[in-house]
Order: structure tokens, then sequence, then C-alpha cells
């Protein structure tokens, strides 16, 4: 049976933000999303497929702390956000996607 390869949540945002920087560099992430209207996070878990990290833009308008959010660009070049807390795996090219549990506790 493998193994689960855990890694903490900021050495996770930290490998998301250098990979990005590299023209073909992408990542996955797996994450509960956030209904602000509801006040409470999805049972189903979201998966996205070759994302970037990107910056704050503009727009992006937050209620609560920035640092709270997670910010990348899906597939399609959208911007997207999480809370950071509820990003439960991360997948990164160097080996083979392979979904990383992130810890962050």
């Amino acid at each position: 049976m493998e193994k689960t390869i855990e890694m903490t949540g900021i050495e996770a945002m930290q490998w998301a933000r250098e990979i990005s920087k590299i023209p073909q560099g992408d990542f996955t992430i797996c994450f509960f999303p956030y209904s602000r209207i509801q006040g409470m996070a999805g049972e189903k878990m979201i998966v996205k497929e070759h994302c970037k990290w990107r910056t704050q833009l503009p727009q992006d308008c937050f209620k609560v702390d920035a640092e709270n959010f997670f910010l990348f660009e899906d597939q399609e070049g959208n911007p997207k956000m999480c809370y950071r807390i509820l990003i439960r795996y991360m997948g990164f090219p160097q080996d083979g996607y392979k979904l990383h549990k992130i810890n962050w506790l």
C-alpha cells in the first residue's frame, strides 16, 4: 500500500508560486469551496488541474485578511481563489502530479 505524501500548507504555497514562474509550470489543487452566502464550506471537493499561482487583482476585494486566501488561475486563465485552510491536496509536475496531502497544523 502506498504511503500518503504530506507537506505543510506553507511548503505547498511556496512550491505553487515557484513552479508558476516556469513557462510550462502548473499544479493541481483540490479544495472544498466556500459559500459566502451560506457561510459554510461545501461537502464536495473541487479539483482544478493545470493551475498557476497569481497575484491579487485590483477587483479582488476581501472582507477578511487576504492572507487567508490562495489566489490562482485555472486552466483557462480565469482568476480563482479559495480559502487556504480548505485546500486538502496539491499535485506538482516533478512527481507526475501525484497528490500531496496538505497539512495546515
